[in-house]
Order: structure tokens, then C-alpha cells, then sequence
């Protein structure tokens, strides 16, 4: 999967913008302010409409202008996409090969977006991020999900699971529709009334059977993940010995078990009004050796294995669909020393499309820079490398 080529007008900072990606690495460089990671989220805005800086569309449209709009050519196994996105004061309009879409449902569908953004406005709903055109975002705010509320760390989870098997998707869906109804019955719940217990127990056994089903289908990600994050870790940090372990309150339960725990329960989640026991309880967390990296890993190790995380998504994506998801690293360079940079450039050199933002390139193994696209951006505008070179040369 790849992008092929962008049009950006009146978009961010951006009057008037062009661009040709490789099909490899490229690589956007340009002091801080100058709109580097707007184009990343221009891409990001092209696949699910909405951006992941910013809860506000207004804020999308170039200042003192009415309309905003971007353009890209996808090529997917399915085919050549020619996408755009109109953005003025009235909405958004969308078209896949200049044919109007007028459900954004039917829109998202042709596209698929695998972000995890710390600062990102909150979606209502899962779907909103599966689709086909399918992009791995890394920012700098990513190195919060090691320490963030495990609630974060949940949905990071749905939300890649939904990606790679839409199954999951409806089987939350009703997971979450089960844990509603149970919670809101626990407020009004008399357990002296015999019609309120066999409620209860019909909400339990739902309720019991999907969460089993929830934890099977995390764990089984979180397994397949751990295949290749050491060695995803190795490149960048020289040693392997990350994992991700799956906390659960429930991991030895089977339905049976489940059930007499839900009712050994119930006058604590009576008292709290909510459901304590199941997947909304969930959490996972990075060890390094032996060490929670949470409590005691530095910043660089953090910001490592956050992206040997992306990397091994990347993978196990491919695995999974014969598909390579396009990957978006931005800022990525800071914080990591010059064998860590190079070390992940050169596991990017794979066939995956991949899209650098950074403040300065001196570093970079020059074998590598001559693969790739590298551009400049200034003041909203973008200006291939080997021109600027050229430039200076004269």
C-alpha cells in the first residue's frame, strides 16, 4: 500500500502544496513550526476525515481562507484510489474518483488508519479508524502510553485488533452494548425482586461469554505482537529482551468461573454502580528484563520501545494481510543517538513506505539518503533536497 502523490490547498500553513512520495523512505526535514507534521496529518485527515491534532475542522482551513482541500492517489492490492476531502464552513464533502460520497461511513470504509495519539480528541467509536489505507502513525506523545491510564491503553488495543480482524469490531460492539445495559441495571437493581435477579442473570451470562471472547482475541494479538517486538527492539536498542505482558482480572476464568465470580461481586458493583470484574479492566504493560518500564526505564528506552511497538505492528500487519501498512514517524529522531537512528532506517528499508519528519539529517548513513526522497519544508513550502543541494553547489 502506498501513497503515491498529494495536493494540499489552503490546508494548515500550506497555500498551495504538491508532492510525489517514494515508495519507500522519505524523509521531511525543516526547523520546528514550518508545517512538517501537518503534512503527516493531512494523510492522516485524507483516510478518516477528521484530524488527530485537533477536534476543531476550522482549524484545517489556511487562515483568512473559506475551504480547505486535499487530494491523494492511493495505490492499494484493490486498486488505484484517487481521494479527496473538501473541508470549508459548511462540512466536509468527500469523493473517491471524483464520485461525491455522501455517507462518510461509506468513505472511511475504502481507507484504514491505525493511529495512537495521546493529545487526539477521543472517538466515539472504533469504526471510525478501519478502513483500507493503512497507516501507522508515531509521535512524539506516543512515549505517554507507557504511563498513561490503562483505559488508553485499552483502546490502543481495540483499536489495532479492529484493524487486522473485523470481527472484533462487532464482537466489541456488543461487548459494549452488554456493559451499558449492566451498568446502568446496576443502579436501579433490587436484589429482593425475583424479576431483577433473572435479569440479571441473563445480563451475566451475555455478559460472561463475550468478555471470554474479548480476552482471547487481545491475548492471541499480544502473543503475536511479542514475535517480533524483541527483534523490532534489537535494531533500535542493540538487545531484545522487551515484552508486553497482558494483565487480567479474569485470565484463568472460564465461563463457569466467570459467572460465580460475576455474582460473588455484585454487592461491590452495586455499591460502585458499575461492572468491576472483565476487559474494561484490562491493562498490559512493557517489561525490560525483568523491569516495568513504567516505574524505571529512562525516556530513550521508553521512546524506543513505543517504536519497536509501531515496527512490529507493521509486521504483524503484513503477516496477517499480505498487506504493508504506510508508516508515519514523526519526530522521531529526537532523543535517540546516532546508532538508533540508523539502526531503524535501515529495518525501514523493507519495502515499506515510510514518511520521516525530523529537525536535521547530518547523521544519517548517506547510502540511506540516497534511497530516499528528502525534502525540506520552509514556511509551508516543500522543496526536493536535491534541488536545495544544487543550490547551495552554485
Amino acid at each position: 500500500m502506498k501513497i503515491a502523490k498529494m495536493t494540499l490547498k489552503k490546508y494548515r500553513n500550506y497555500d498551495n502544496l504538491e508532492v510525489s512520495f517514494n515508495d519507500n523512505l522519505n524523509i521531511i526535514i525543516g526547523d520546528n513550526a514550518q508545517g512538517k507534521t501537518n503534512l503527516l496529518e493531512s494523510i492522516y485527515v485524507l483516510g478518516v476525515t477528521r484530524s488527530f491534532l485537533s477536534g476543531n475542522d476550522r482549524n484545517l482551513i489556511k487562515f483568512e481562507n473559506k475551504a480547505s482541500l486535499i487530494k491523494g492517489e492511493v495505490i492499494t492490492n484493490d486498486g488505484k484510489f484517487n481521494l479527496e476531502v473538501l473541508i470549508n464552513e459548511n462540512g466536509k464533502v468527500v469523493k473517491v474518483n471524483s464520485k461525491e460520497i455522501k455517507k462518510l461511513s461509506d468513505y472511511i470504509s475504502l481507507l484504514n488508519v491505525i493511529v495512537f495519539n495521546s493529545d487526539s480528541e477521543k472517538q466515539d467509536k472504533v469504526s471510525d479508524y478501519v478502513s483500507r489505507v493503512n497507516v501507522i502513525l508515531f509521535n512524539p506523545s506516543d512515549t505517554r502510553l507507557i504511563d498513561e491510564a490503562p483505559s488508553e491503553r485499552r483502546r490502543l488495543l481495540n483499536i489495532e485488533i479492529s484493524q487486522i480482524n473485523k470481527k472484533y469490531l462487532k464482537l466489541l460492539s456488543d461487548y459494549n452494548t452488554i456493559l451499558r445495559q449492566r451498568n446502568e441495571f446496576l443502579k436501579v437493581i433490587n436484589i429482593n425482586k425475583e424479576k431483577d435477579m433473572m435479569y440479571l442473570s441473563i445480563l451475566n451470562e451475555k455478559y460472561a461469554l463475550l468478555s471470554l471472547e474479548i480476552y482471547n482475541y487481545r491475548k492471541k494479538f499480544i502473543d503475536d505482537i511479542n514475535m517480533y517486538l524483541g527483534n523490532s527492539f534489537k535494531y533500535i536498542a542493540g538487545y531484545d529482551n522487551l515484552v508486553i505482558k497482558y494483565a487480567s482480572n479474569f485470565s484463568n476464568f472460564d465461563n463457569e468461573t466467570f459467572l460465580e465470580k460475576l455474582n460473588d461481586n455484585l454487592n461491590r458493583d452495586i455499591q460502585y454502580k458499575m461492572t468491576l470484574i472483565g476487559p474494561n479492566r484490562d491493562d498490559f504493560y512493557f517489561l525490560l528484563g525483568d523491569k516495568n518500564l513504567s516505574l524505571y526505564g529512562s525516556q530513550g528506552q521508553i521512546r524506543s520501545a513505543v517504536l519497536a511497538l509501531k515496527l512490529s505492528e507493521v509486521k504483524l500487519f503484513n503477516n496477517i494481510t499480505g498487506d504493508t501498512p504506510i508508516l508515519l514517524l514523526d519526530d522521531m529522531f529526537s532523543e535517540l543517538d546516532i546508532n538508533k537512528r540508523n539502526n531503524i532506517l535501515k529495518y525501514l528499508d523493507r519495502n515499506i513506505q515510510t514518511i520521516i519528519t525530523t529537525t536535521d539529517i547530518k547523521n544519517i548513513n548517506e547510502k540511506i539518503k540516497e534511497k530516499a526522497n528528502v525534502y525540506e519544508i520552509k514556511e509551508g513550502k516543500i522543496i526536493s533536497r536535491e534541488i536545495i543541494s544544487k543550490q547551495e553547489g552554485d
